[in-house]
């Protein structure tokens, strides 16, 4: 039996099944789901379908974890629309299915009130509960009521890993993060030691709290664990993995251990495929390339022009690619900044325009790569709010008296909630 599945599931679906291998895999399949596990969560309803290809949850949450242009996507939908003409389903067991529909066809606000509802009315379906505060997460309005319930969970399943891993969730995107977040962050960790996903969380949430020499060891952690589950899990679904790899170079970076980090960030770089097969190469192809510019980005103090050539050259962007477009507007906007601080404004006012004019150009590719969708698009949105923050930061340095007006614009940009766990963030800048 594979290591991943002799784990504790923590909690049940409401499915009727007398096959308990297959319980056992759709459970830890939405664990790992509700831990942000997407890799792991694949593996187990795989494994999950292929015990039972015709049960309707397994199908309903293979489609959770895929893109609708992906083949296993339209597979199981197939396949789900053939087997619910037939299909025998408890008033709960249709009640998830419809739900889970409502969030794969788009739904996501509608999917997200219905579970909202489901939890205020049946307080022991403790599923229902978590999802109301994944899919609530990053709904507008929510503020102190989504804490609150999350607190209130804590407080009803202090037992419970994957209660106090989705608490502490809500303080991923925090400047701060809170004490509790961080509390309940090590409870997850010490309820479910095996849990990468755990020991990531809170070594971002230490990272965020600036005790960056904590967060390695859990980064470390989060490497190791996920590393031991690629043994059993297909390695082109490895975004986890990447993205702690990521982290790691970033933490080693903003822990004062430059060389390091820069060593780790070449290392991945050399690792990128020729083929991208899968999204642990889309994540490889995009942010480890770009990863040693973004490292100077957040340098508190401009950058050498031999630090920036090197980043430059590392990156190896192809050419006629917006890949390439994101190289040369943060290797300028960096230019910029450096100019400016060694007093040399004219030049640095060029460099800058430069920079802008790039900027203008990769806007222009958003809707291309919105249709591009998935990983690709993320990592996109991502690299083009690395290369606004570091235009802005040029300005800081070279508009220094209208410094004030520069910084909230960078702080919205700090403040932008992305999609999880893929760094490196942007810096705040001291106050003076």
């Amino acid at each position: 039996m594979a290591a991943s599945s002799a784990e504790k599931s923590h909690i049940s679906l409401p499915f009727t099944s007398e096959n308990v291998a297959l319980k056992m895999h759709l459970n830890q399949g939405m664990q790992a789901c509700l831990f942000n596990y997407r890799e792991k969560a694949v593996y187990h309803f795989n494994q999950a379908t292929k015990l039972d290809p015709e049960c309707v949850m397994a199908r309903i949450c293979h489609m959770l974890l895929h893109s609708s242009r992906s083949q296993e996507y339209k597979d199981s939908l197939q396949a789900t629309n053939q087997l619910l003409e037939d299909a025998m389903l408890t008033p709960v067991e249709e009640w998830y299915v419809s739900t889970f529909l409502q969030h794969i066809t788009g739904d996501i606000q509608g999917a997200a009130d219905a579970f909202h509802k489901r939890a205020s009315v049946y307080r022991r379906d403790l599923t229902a509960a978590l999802w109301d505060i994944q899919l609530n997460l990053h709904r507008a309005g929510q503020g102190s009521d989504i804490i609150t319930r999350a607190d209130a969970l804590a407080e009803r399943f202090p037992d419970n890993p994957l209660v106090h891993y989705c608490r502490a969730l809500l303080d991923e995107h925090s400047a701060m993060p809170s004490e509790k977040g961080l509390k309940c962050a090590q409870k997850a960790v010490k309820l479910m030691p095996g849990s990468p996903a755990a020991h990531q969380l809170l070594g971002h949430l230490l990272g965020r709290s600036g005790r960056h020499n904590e967060a390695i060891p859990h980064i470390s952690e989060a490497l190791r664990l996920y590393k031991a589950d690629l043994s059993h899990i297909e390695t082109s679904h490895a975004a986890g993995y990447r993205t702690c790899q990521l982290a790691e170079a970033s933490a080693y970076w903003e822990a004062g251990n430059k060389a390091d980090a820069l060593k780790r960030s070449l290392a991945l770089i050399r690792e990128i495929p020729g083929t991208i097969a899968g999204e642990g190469d889309i994540l490889l192809h995009w942010e480890a390339r770009t990863l040693p510019l973004r490292l100077l980005v957040m340098q508190p103090v401009a950058p050498s022009a031999a630090a920036i050539n090197a980043a430059a050259k590392a990156c190896n962007a192809p050419q006629n690619t917006p890949l390439e477009l994101i190289r040369k507007c943060l290797v300028a906007a960096i230019q910029a900044r450096a100019l400016a601080d060694s007093g040399r404004p004219i030049i640095a006012q060029q460099t800058l325009t430069k920079s802008e004019k790039i900027l203008d150009e990769l806007c222009k590719e958003t809707d291309n790569m919105i249709q591009q969708g998935g990983v690709t698009h993320t990592c996109y949105s991502r690299a083009l709010s690395a290369c606004m923050g570091a235009t802005i930061r040029a300005k800081i340095a070279l508009y220094k008296d209208s410094a004030d007006i520069w910084q909230p614009r960078l702080d919205t940009i700090l403040n932008r909630r992305q999609t999880r766990f893929l760094p490196p963030v942007l810096p705040r800048l001291p106050q003076p």
